[in-house]
């Protein structure tokens, strides 16, 4: 392990570790997970290749349906990029990372980096996992409709789609389920790999039969 590494590792257990702890996060190093709501929230520093810079990644995952590597999700063990869901955290809504060039900012950089996930992070998981959740209540005109922004979180609608028929097939919600998977499979353009799921889930049995615009 570096001295850069065990430097900020160290760092983030006194200024950001406790704020996540508080909110029943666990793990160490640079990623921390919970279970909240039927989700798994994680947060991941990542260093810079180059470094002297850090930013925070922000992920959800569902945790009824698979991970985005087709795998059942692992509470304690997935990683931020098997999640569907990923953003990275920021007060403007730009690529945000903090940079420091010694153990002093350092520190500033992290304490910052602590605040800014209470200030932007927290509420974005409560929105994104507390009544009402999206995930809970959208349906497919909201896709139908235009682009979803969903906090900020980067998906495609083809694959928010396969998501979301997914989860309303678990909940039992088929005709749900069937109404996202057509529109995934109309919007499925270069989607080859969903293709398959999307078709399964279109072809369930349900009554009575959705229209898609």
């Amino acid at each position: 392990m570096s001295i850069e590494t065990t430097r900020i590792e160290t760092i983030i257990k006194v200024h950001l570790a406790p704020e996540l702890r508080a909110e029943g996060f666990t793990g160490s190093g640079r990623t921390f997970r919970r279970t909240r709501d039927g989700q798994i929230h994680v947060v991941n520093i990542q260093g810079s290749s180059y470094g002297g810079q850090f930013a925070i990644n922000l992920a959800i995952q569902p945790v009824a349906v698979p991970d985005v590597l087709g795998n059942a999700p692992a509470p304690k063990k997935i990683a931020e990029s098997a999640c569907e869901f990923r953003r990275r955290l920021s007060e403007s809504g730009a690529d945000q990372w903090w940079r420091y060039d010694d153990q002093a900012s350092l520190e500033r950089a992290m304490n910052d980096a602590a605040k800014v996930y209470v200030a932007y992070g927290r509420p974005v998981f409560d929105t994104m996992s507390m009544p009402p959740s999206p995930l809970d209540t959208m349906n497919v005109e909201h896709l139908v409709e235009g682009p979803m922004e969903f906090c900020g979180f980067g998906i495609t609608n083809v694959r928010l789609a396969l998501v979301l028929a997914r989860l309303r097939e678990v909940e039992g919600r088929i005709s749900d389920a069937v109404s996202f998977a057509t529109y995934g499979l109309q919007h499925a353009i270069n989607a080859f790999g969903l293709r398959s799921e999307l078709e399964r889930i279109a072809a369930l049995p349900h009554s009575p039969p959705d229209k898609i615009s």
